[in-house]
Formats: structure tokens, sequence, C-alpha cells
């Protein structure tokens, strides 16, 4: 045998390498065909094939947040090509027609079904695309922001990259000052200004209007329109330089500095029928990641539970079950430190009536949630002075003059509680028409009631007491 392999090892050598070369000619071949299966499908979408002018792709979000694909072919004539929903993998038949950068497209299903409208701009030379994708009878839309890409996109990014929380430091016309913001999506922008001398804090609340700037006013509790913080931000340093515009139009101008930033979770799915989103804070310190974990994976959980129920009841969606039911979770940040951690989670579901609203205030060093009771002396009756200083608040806002609001705020519970560096920031749920109202309770005001020797003292003194003093017994 071994003779045999040495007489003809030349044949052997021969034949194992043309059969390498033909195998690789043929793996070559196969690539070659099959290197863009997409363009292919979609090529097979129009009659003549071969007078297709361009096939180009592009990646997105559907209102920021689930993750698309987009791949189409222009003829001259008509648009065709597919949209994906990456997460879940379905894929919807784009058909219609390109007028200059205009585009207006028909989806369907497999079954060829018309499910919704897709109705666009292109900006450039075909860069961006900023479309609206519509249901069949246009009740329910969404935002689509695209980039075009060189090949097709298989695999969805992280709906959190672009957001961010962060906490600056500067001066505004000479007095110290700070704030959060809170980029939530490709243009809202939130936040929480305070000034520390004069101790009061005020909302932010704006959006991007370029990629590096900015545009936030400042509101405070009645509504009234403070002032506003126009800016550029500054690469790689993230620092920002601009102006404090005042409501008159004069502008001062500002600089601060980026202390310390937030990474933004967040977790997406959208199929045929349904589709869920939610984004929330994340920190270094695991213990609280745990405790938003929890809570932000129970209503993720409840919601696969009832997409499975309806997948089970309905497997054969048509038309009129297209979106039909979605879900969303946002959060906003009140105060963030290395101790504290304080701000809010709203859920929202179509399938109930009522909006789900979490607050979460947090002891990162302790490893636990503050409570209320945590800020007040053994006895304070807390809840009837907070109320008490709450409504008297409240009666000072503009839509207290309206007798549908006073009904309702009169008799809503402010139970949601967050922690602001200048005192305990009390709210109502999720209202449909007034939406959430809330007054900050400054410590000022509570002085009286407030516990020295407390687990937050840190809070509202300068130098909290090490340990409450111990009674001496007298001496008999």
């Amino acid at each position: 045998m071994q003779s045999f392999f040495l007489k003809y090892r030349h044949l052997s050598f021969s034949f194992l390498t043309w059969s390498m070369v033909f195998i690789f000619i043929g793996l070559s071949t196969f690539s070659v065909g099959q290197s863009n299966p997409t363009e292919k499908e979609i090529s097979g979408l129009f009659k003549n094939p071969k007078k297709v002018k361009w096939y180009k792709y592009f990646k997105g979000r559907v209102d920021d947040i689930n993750d698309v694909g987009l791949a189409i072919a222009y003829d001259g004539k008509e648009c065709k090509g597919f949209i994906t929903y990456l997460r879940s993998r379905e894929r919807f038949k784009l058909e219609g027609n390109l007028y200059g950068k205009k585009i207006k497209l028909r989806e369907t299903d497999t079954e060829e079904s018309v499910t919704g409208h897709f109705e666009g701009q292109f900006y450039g030379d075909f860069e961006k695309l900023k479309a609206h994708w519509f249901n069949r009878e246009k009740t329910k839309a969404g935002l689509l922001m695209l980039s075009q890409v060189e090949k097709e996109v298989i695999f969805p990014g992280y709906c959190g990259d672009n957001k961010w929380i962060r906490k600056y430091s500067g001066e505004i016309m000479g007095e110290p000052t700070e704030f959060i913001l809170q980029r939530n999506s490709e243009m809202d922008v939130t936040g929480v200004i305070w000034y520390p001398q004069k101790n009061i804090s005020h909302q932010l609340k704006g959006a991007m209007i370029a990629d590096k700037a900015l545009k936030v006013v400042a509101i405070d509790d009645l509504g009234n329109k403070l002032g506003a913080i126009e800016t550029q931000i500054e690469l790689p340093s993230k620092n920002m330089i601009g102006d404090w515009i005042l409501a008159d139009g004069e502008k001062h101008p500002i600089q601060f500095e980026k202390k310390s930033h937030l990474m933004v979770g967040c977790i997406e799915y959208q199929d045929y029928m349904s589709t869920y989103d939610v984004t929330f804070p994340k920190s270094t310190n695991s213990s609280f990641n745990d405790f938003i974990n929890e809570t932000v994976g129970q209503w993720k959980n409840s919601c696969k539970e009832h997409i499975k129920v309806i997948k089970e009841e309905n497997p054969y969606p048509g038309p009129d079950d297209r979106a039909t039911s979605h879900a969303a979770g946002w959060f906003g940040i009140e105060h963030f430190s290395e101790r504290i951690m304080s701000g809010y989670l709203t859920f929202n579901k179509s399938w109930t009536d009522e909006h789900e609203d979490h607050a979460f205030n947090y002891d990162m060093t302790q490893g636990k949630k503050i409570e209320l009771s945590d800020f007040f002396r053994e006895g304070v009756d807390y809840r009837s002075i907070l109320n008490e200083k709450i409504l008297k608040s409240i009666s000072f806002k503009p839509l207290y003059a309206h007798e549908g609001f006073r009904e309702w705020v009169d008799s809503a519970n402010f139970d949601f509680f967050t922690i602001r560096p200048n005192g305990i920031r009390s709210s109502t749920t999720f209202h449909p028409i007034y939406g959430r109202q809330s007054v900050t309770i400054h410590f000022d005001n509570l002085k009286d009631y407030l516990d020295p020797y407390g687990p937050v003292a840190f809070l509202y003194l300068d130098e909290p007491p090490v340990a409450k003093p111990s009674k001496k017994k007298k001496n008999r």
C-alpha cells in the first residue's frame, strides 16, 4: 500500500491540486452570484430588472427606538424594496414612487395585503431619509430617521447610543449654577437646573437643534419661562459654550463644564402586531442597576406575555391587526451624585387604561431605597404637612382657574416623590389631560419637621450630627 502511494503520489497531488482549484472557482462563482441575495429579491420585484438604476440601503430607527433596515431600488419610474424590523426579523414589502427627493410607498405583508404607508424626504445625495410610517387607515404613525449605508443591515444596534445624561456646572450672569441635561431621543432634551446660592431649582425642556447644539428653556413650578440656555457641545470634552437668553431676548455668555454622566439603558421590540420599548438610567453602581433592572424587567416580561397571548389567539394576523398593541416606558432624572439617584419611570400600555408610575430614590452607598419617612422626625404627620404646602403652592398655577383642573388636583394624591438638591418634589401620577403635576417643597420650609439624625440628613444639613445623643440616666 505504501509503495502504491509513493508510485502515484504525483498523480494524487495533481488530482488534489486541481480539485481544490475547481472547488475554489466554484465557491468564488457561488459567492459572487449570491453576494447580495436581497438585491436579487428586489430586482425580482420589477418587470424588467435590467432597467433598475440603483440599489440603496439605509439603517435607522422608528421613533428613535426600534431598529430597522431599509433596502430599496429605483428603475426610473418606480421604487421597490423591503423594510425589516431587526429585532423580530419581521419584513414588509414596499412599492411606490419617487418624486424628485420625495418618496411615497405602500407597505404590504406576505399575503400581499396593504398594511401601511411610507412617506418621506431624502436629503443631500440620498445620504439621509426622514420618513413617516402610517398604518393602513393612517390612525397610527411613527417617525423614521435613516442614514444610507453600503450594504444591507442585518443586526440591530443599541438604541441607547445617542441618548445620555450629563451634569454640568458653571455660572449664569455671575451666579453659580448646576444642571442635569438628559437627551431622550434624536431631538428631545429635558433636565433640572439648580442655583445653589438661591437654593432654587427649575425644570429644563428643549431640543437638539443640530448634532452638537441644543436649546432648553428654564420653567418654574408655575409654568413661567425664566430664560433659555442655547449652547454648542464641544468635543471631546463635551463642555458647553453659548448664551443665557432672557425673556426679552437679551443674551449673556455662558460656559459650562461637564462634571459627570450616566448611561442610558434601552430595550426594544417590534413585529407585525406589537411594539414595546423602554429607556432607563444605568450607573456604575451595581446595586442601583439591579434595583432598576428588576422594575424594568417586570414590565418587559408583562409585555412579552401579552404578545405571546395575542399571537396564540391570532396566529395569522391581517392588515386590521397591524400595530394594534404598543407599549412604551421612559424616565426622568431629578438628581444624581455619588450617593443619590432620584427620578421616575413611567410605563404606558395600549391594552390598559392607566399609566404605571414608579419613583426611584436610592442611596447608592447604603444600597437601599430612600423612603419619605426617612426625612422626618418620629411622630410627625408629614403627609398632612406636605399636602397643605402642596395645595397652597398649586393654587398659584394659572391652570387652577379652570374648574376641571381644580376639581381634579384638589383630590389628587401627590404620593409620587423625588429628590432635588433643594427639596422634596411631590407629584401626581400622569393625567391624560393635565399631565403630571409637580411641586418642589424646599427643605428650608420643612426644617421644623426634618430629622437631623435621619439617614438622609446630609441632604438638608451642611454638617449632620454623627450620632443621636443618648439619654443620660438620672442619679437616684
